[in-house]
C-alpha cells in the first residue's frame, strides 16, 4: 500500500510537470509549476535541469537568500513571480559559469503578458527586488512587473540584460553592469525598450563596452519615462551613447550623466517630438546630438565641462531654452534653431555655426574665441547680454561679415544691457568682460624754447657753421668740413702766391739800375 501511494505520488508530480530532486547541495527543478510554490533558504541552491515555466494563477515566492541557478534554461512567468529579497540578504539568480570577456551563455526570465502586473497600491503583483541577477536577460512582453534595487552583471555580447516589448514595467533603482571586451560590428545595449510604458528610474549605467557601439538604453519605440537616473561614461574605441532614440517618444528628465569625457549623452535618430529636461550632462564628449529629422524640446539642462554642449544637425527643428551651458571645451553649441533664456559662458566658442533661427533673452559672455561663428546665412541675434554695453567689445566677439565676407551678418543690436532675467544665472567664475579701449590721437607736449646767448668758443662757433652749413645742403657734417678746410687751403695758396708775386715786384722797384 505505502509503495502504490509512492508510485501514486511520483506519477503526480510527473503529471503537474514539474519534477524536484532533493540533493545534498538543494534541488533540483524543471518543468511547469501548477501550484503555489515556495523556495527557502534550506532549498538553496535552486538548480535547474530544465525550463520552469510559472502558469497562469500560480504564484512562485522565492525567500531572501535563495541562489537559483538557471544554467542554460529559463524561467517563465505567466503567473506570479514573488523574489524579495532584503538589503542585506540578497537573492542571487545566474546562468552557467561563465569566462571573463568573452560571449558566454546567459539565461532568461521572461514574463509574460499574462503575468500578475505588480500594483504599489496593494503591494502585490509580480517583482524581483534585492536580488543579484549574474548572466541573466530579463524580457518583459507585455508585461508590468517591478524589478527593483537589483544588481545586473552581464558580459554577453548582443543580448541586453533588460528588453521590453510593451506593458508598463518599473525599472527602479538598480545598478547594471555590462562589461564587453572583444570585437564585434553589432550594437551593444544595456535596455532595450521595444515598445510600452516602461517607468525607468534612479538607476546606476556602469557600463564598460571596450569596442563595440554602445548605448545604455535603447528606445526603439513606446513611450518610457527615463528619469533621474545616473550613466557612467566609460571607455570605448566605438561609440558610448547614454540613451538612443531610434523612435517612440520617451521623456527624459533630471537624469546626471558623467561622461568622464568619453560619453555622448543622447543621441536622437528619430523624427519624433518629446523632451530633454532638467538634466546634467558633466565632462561628456557630447551632450545631446541630432539628426536632421530631429524635433527636440531642449529646457533646463546644464552642459558643464565636457567637449560640445549640443550638437544641432541641419534640417533639424530643435527649441533650446533656459539651459546653462558653461565650459565645454569646443562648442557650446553647434548648429542653430530657436535658441532662447540660455547662459552660454566659458566656452571656446559660444554658438558655432548656426545657419537660421533666433537667437534671442540669451546670457552669452566670456566665451575665449568667439561668442558666435556664423555660416553663410544671415542671424538675428538681438536682444542677448554679451556682459558688456559696449557695441565695438561685442563686435570683436562676434565672427562674421566683417571678418569674412562669404559669410552672413550676424545682427546683435539692439542687446540688453544687463544680464538677461529669463536665463540661468551667470557661473561666478565667469571673468567680468573688459571693454575694448577707444583710441585716441596722443597729444604732443609743447616745447619749450629757451633762448641763450651762446658763449662759444670758435670751435663751437665753426661746429656750428658746419652744422648749418650741412642742414641747407643736406651734406654730412664730416664731408663739409673737409670742403671748408679745402676752400680754407686753396685761398691761403692764393694769397701766399699773390704775396710772393708782389713782394717780387717790390724787390725789383727797390733795387738800384
Amino acid at each position: 500500500m505505502k509503495r502504490l501511494a509512492c508510485i501514486i505520488l511520483i506519477i503526480a508530480l510527473f503529471v503537474s510537470g514539474l519534477f524536484f530532486v532533493k540533493t545534498t547541495y538543494g534541488i533540483t527543478v524543471g518543468g511547469t509549476l501548477t501550484v503555489d510554490t515556495h523556495w527557502t533558504a534550506a532549498n538553496s541552491p535552486v538548480i535547474f535541469n530544465g525550463t520552469v515555466m510559472v502558469n497562469n494563477n500560480v504564484t512562485l515566492t522565492i525567500d531572501p537568500g535563495v541562489t537559483v541557478n538557471l544554467g542554460i534554461y529559463g524561467l517563465f512567468v505567466s503567473g506570479t513571480l514573488n523574489a524579495t529579497g532584503t538589503a542585506n540578504n540578497e537573492i542571487t539568480f545566474m546562468a552557467s559559469a561563465i569566462s571573463n570577456y568573452t560571449i558566454s551563455v546567459s539565461a532568461p526570465i521572461v514574463f509574460g503578458p499574462t503575468s500578475t502586473p505588480w500594483s504599489d497600491a496593494t503591494n502585490s503583483g509580480s517583482i524581483i527586488q534585492n536580488a543579484n541577477l549574474n548572466q541573466i536577460d530579463l524580457q518583459i512582453s507585455s508585461a508590468s512587473p517591478k524589478i527593483d534595487s537589483c544588481t545586473f552583471s552581464f558580459q554577453t555580447s548582443y543580448i541586453a540584460p533588460i528588453s521590453i516589448s510593451g506593458g508598463s514595467p518599473i525599472i527602479s533603482g538598480n545598478t547594471i553592469s555590462y562589461n564587453v571586451q572583444g570585437s564585434g560590428s553589432g550594437n551593444v545595449n544595456s535596455v532595450i525598450v521595444y515598445s510600452g510604458n516602461p517607468l525607468i528610474t534612479n538607476n546606476r549605467f556602469d557600463c564598460n563596452y571596450y569596442s563595440s557601439t554602445s548605448n545604455d538604453i535603447t528606445v526603439s519605440s513606446g513611450s518610457p519615462t527615463i528619469s533621474n537616473n545616473i550613466f557612467d561614461g566609460a571607455y570605448s574605441s566605438s561609440n558610448n551613447n547614454g540613451i538612443t532614440v531610434n523612435s517612440g517618444t520617451p521623456l527624459i528628465s533630471n537624469n546626471q550623466f558623467q561622461g568622464n569625457g568619453f560619453l555622448t549623452a543622447i543621441v536622437d535618430e528619430s523624427s519624433a517630438a518629446f523632451t530633454i529636461s532638467n538634466n546634467i550632462f558633466s565632462s561628456c564628449l557630447s551632450g545631446i546630438t541630432t539628426q536632421a529629422g530631429s524635433t527636440l524640446t531642449v529646457s533646463g539642462n546644464s552642459f558643464l565641462d565636457g567637449t560640445d554642449g549640443i550638437y544641432i544637425a541641419t534640417g533639424a527643428s530643435v527649441t533650446v531654452s533656459g539651459n546653462l551651458i558653461n565650459h565645454n571645451s569646443r562648442f557650446g553649441i553647434l548648429g542653430g534653431g530657436n535658441i532662447s533664456s540660455n547662459t552660454i559662458t566659458n566656452n571656446q566658442v559660444g554658438i558655432h555655426n548656426p545657419p537660421s533661427g533666433i537667437i534671442t533673452n540669451n546670457n552669452i559672455v566670456s566665451n575665449t574665441v568667439n561668442s558666435i561663428d556664423a555660416t553663410t546665412s544671415d542671424i538675428d541675434a538681438e536682444n542677448n547680454w554679451w556682459g558688456t554695453t559696449d557695441t565695438q567689445t561685442i563686435n570683436q566677439t562676434i565672427y562674421d561679415s566683417k571678418v569674412d565676407n562669404r559669410l552672413g551678418t550676424v545682427s546683435f543690436v539692439p542687446f540688453l544691457t544687463q544680464p538677461s532675467s529669463s536665463a540661468p544665472p551667470i557661473p561666478v567664475t565667469t571673468p567680468v568682460v573688459t571693454p575694448i579701449p577707444t583710441l585716441l590721437a596722443t597729444p604732443q607736449p609743447t616745447e619749450t624754447v629757451t633762448i641763450t646767448t651762446p658763449t662759444s668758443t670758435p670751435i663751437q662757433y665753426s661746429q656750428t657753421f658746419i652744422y648749418q652749413i650741412g642742414s641747407i645742403f643736406n651734406i654730412n657734417t664730416i664731408v663739409v668740413a673737409i670742403a671748408i678746410v679745402l676752400v680754407l687751403a686753396w685761398i691761403i695758396v692764393i694769397l701766399g702766391y699773390g704775396v710772393k708775386r708782389h713782394f717780387k715786384i717790390y724787390i725789383k722797384q727797390e733795387r738800384p739800375e
